[in-house]
C-alpha cells in the first residue's frame, strides 16, 4: 500500500487540485461554484479552523505504532495509550443504551454468561429463543420472506447444476424463485461471479443479489486496549442503534467497507452530541482508493473497484480528511452532483473524531460498553444468505472463505449475540441489522477495528 500523505492526496493525474476532468467522469470546476451553496468563504475558514483545533487536541499522533496505521494523525494514530490513559477519557452510556438483564424478561443468567468457547449450537438456539423469541419474525428465513412476497422456490436440479458450473459455489448462497412466470435470484455472490451470471443468464432477474468481495490486505494483528478500558465492566447488553443514521444500500458494488466506515463516522458525531447528516460512502471509497493507489475515476470509486484493504488505514483516512455529505454524492449516483472542490471542502467538516484500533474478539464487548462501535470484516457463507427478518445469523463460513468477505459495523450486543449494521438496505435482515453469535464471529476469521471515542 502506498503511504497516505494528506499533502498529496489529490494526485489523480492532473494539476488542478485533484479534480477530475470530463473524460474521468467528473465535472469541470469552471461550471460549478467553488463553495457549498449558501456557504461563505468565511464559514469555510471557520470550519477549517475548527478542524485544526480538533487536530491540535489529538496531539502529534506519533509514527502510527504497531497497528499498521501509517503516518500519525490528529487523533493519535498509534498513540492511543496516551490519549486513553484515564477512565475519565471515556463516555458514560445512558440507561437506554447500556441495558440490564431485566430488559429481557424471558432470559436467564446463563444467557449473559460469556461464551468462552464451550457453547454448543443448541445453547445458542436456546439463548436466541430466550432473548429474541418475542420478535415478530423470530425463526424467519430469507425463503419465508420471499414466499410471503408471492415468490415460490424454483426447484430444478439440472438447471441449478448448470448454474453452479458457471458460478462455482453459487448454489450455496443464491436461491432462485419464480413469480408470475419470471425467475429471480436472491442471496449473495462475489462480484466476479455475478458478472459471469449476467453474461450467461440474461433472462433471470439478478438485481436482488447482494455481493461479497475477495480478501484484500494482511490479516489484522490485534493490539491490547489502552489503559482507560481496563476498568470497563461490560453490561449484559449494549445497543448503540439510537446513534445510527439510516441503513444504507451499497447495491451491487464493492463499497461495503466504505459504508461501514462512513456509518462509523456518522455514529461518532451523534455519540458526541452532534447531529450527523448521512455522509457519502462513494466519496469515502474514492479516498480509500487514493490511499491504496488504485483510484481511477468517479464511476470506479462508486463501483468499489477491488474493495478496501483491511486494518485501521481506511479509518485513518477519515480521521485525516473526512467525507462529504451524501446529498453531494448520493449512494446510487456513479458520479457526484457537484465539483470536487465542493466535495473536499465539505469533507473537511465531517471527519472521524475517533481513533481506529485493532482489537481481539474478547475485547469487543468492553469497547462497545464504552460507547465505541467496531468495524468488522468476516468470511461470508451459506447461512448469511438465509438471514431472515429476525436478523439472526446462525453459522460461519469455513476458513476457506470460498464466498468472499464482507465488512459491516458492530453497534451493540445482547448476551453473546452482536448487533451488526449492514449496508444491504432496510429490507435485509432485522430492518438492515443482524445478530451474529460470538461463536460465528470467532469462526469467520474476523478483522476487528475498534473506533475508540474520547469524551
Amino acid at each position: 500500500m502506498m503511504p497516505y500523505d494528506s499533502e498529496f492526496k489529490y494526485w489523480m493525474d492532473d494539476d488542478d487540485g485533484g479534480f477530475f476532468d470530463d473524460s474521468g467522469g467528473g465535472y469541470d470546476d469552471d461550471d460549478q461554484q467553488d463553495d457549498d451553496p449558501g456557504q461563505s468563504d468565511e464559514d469555510d475558514d471557520s470550519a477549517d479552523a475548527d478542524d485544526e483545533d480538533q487536530v491540535a487536541d489529538g496531539g502529534d499522533g506519533g509514527d502510527g505504532g504497531d497497528d499498521g496505521g501509517g503516518e500519525g494523525n490528529g487523533n493519535g494514530g498509534g498513540g492511543d495509550d496516551d490519549d486513553f490513559s484515564n477512565p475519565e477519557d471515556l463516555l458514560p452510556l445512558d440507561d437506554d443504551v447500556a441495558l440490564s438483564a431485566d430488559t429481557f424478561p424471558n432470559a436467564t443468567d446463563a444467557d449473559f454468561a460469556s461464551d468462552d468457547g464451550n457453547w454448543t449450537p443448541d445453547d445458542y438456539q436456546q439463548s436466541a429463543a430466550n432473548l429474541f423469541g418475542d420478535h415478530e419474525y423470530f425463526g424467519d428465513t430469507m425463503t419465508t420472506q420471499r414466499v410471503e412476497e408471492g415468490y415460490q422456490p424454483f426447484q430444478d436440479p439440472g438447471f441449478m447444476h448448470g448454474f453452479e458450473e458457471v458460478a462455482p459455489g453459487s448454489s450455496e448462497t443464491v436461491q432462485l424463485f419464480e413469480r408470475e412466470g419470471h425467475l429471480s435470484a436472491f442471496g449473495f455472490i462475489s462480484m466476479a461471479l455475478l458478472e459471469y451470471l449476467r453474461m450467461r443468464y440474461t433472462g433471470i432477474d439478478l438485481s436482488n443479489l447482494d455481493v461479497s468481495v475477495p480478501p484484500r490486505g494482511e490479516a489484522v494483528v490485534p493490539r491490547p486496549l489502552p489503559p482507560a478500558f481496563d476498568a470497563i465492566q461490560p453490561a449484559p447488553a449494549v445497543d448503540l442503534r439510537k446513534y445510527c443514521t439510516s441503513v444504507g444500500d451499497q447495491q451491487q458494488t464493492a463499497r461495503c467497507s466504505a459504508f461501514a466506515w462512513t456509518h462509523a463516522t456518522e455514529m461518532v458525531t451523534n455519540i458526541k452530541g452532534g447531529n450527523s447528516p448521512r455522509l457519502s460512502p462513494s466519496y469515502t471509497m474514492l479516498e480509500f482508493q487514493r490511499m491504496q493507489g488504485d483510484a481511477q475515476d468517479y464511476p470506479y470509486a462508486y463501483s468499489g473497484g477491488d474493495g478496501t484493504v483491511t486494518g485501521p488505514d481506511p479509518g485513518l483516512v477519515l480521521v485525516e480528511s473526512g467525507t462529504c455529505r451524501q446529498e453531494l454524492w448520493p449512494d446510487s449516483n456513479p458520479v457526484p452532483t457537484t465539483s470536487e472542490r465542493v466535495l473536499i471542502a465539505d469533507a473537511e467538516k465531517h471527519t472521524l473524531d475517533a481513533t481506529p484500533h485493532p482489537i481481539a474478539l474478547d475485547d469487543v464487548q468492553k469497547v462497545l460498553s464504552a460507547g465505541c462501535p467496531v468495524h468488522v470484516a468476516i468470511n461470508t457463507g451459506p447461512a448469511f444468505s438465509q438471514v431472515g427478518r429476525d436478523g439472526i445469523f446462525n453459522a460461519a463460513e469455513p476458513a476457506s472463505g470460498q464466498h468472499g468477505r464482507h465488512a459491516m459495523l458492530i453497534v451493540g450486543y445482547t448476551g453473546n449475540f452482536y448487533i451488526v449494521k449492514n449496508s444491504w438496505g432496510e429490507v435485509w435482515g432485522d430492518k438492515g441489522y443482524c445478530h451474529i453469535p460470538k461463536s460465528v464471529l470467532a469462526e469467520s476469521e474476523p478483522d476487528l477495528i475498534a473506533v475508540l471515542v474520547k469524551k
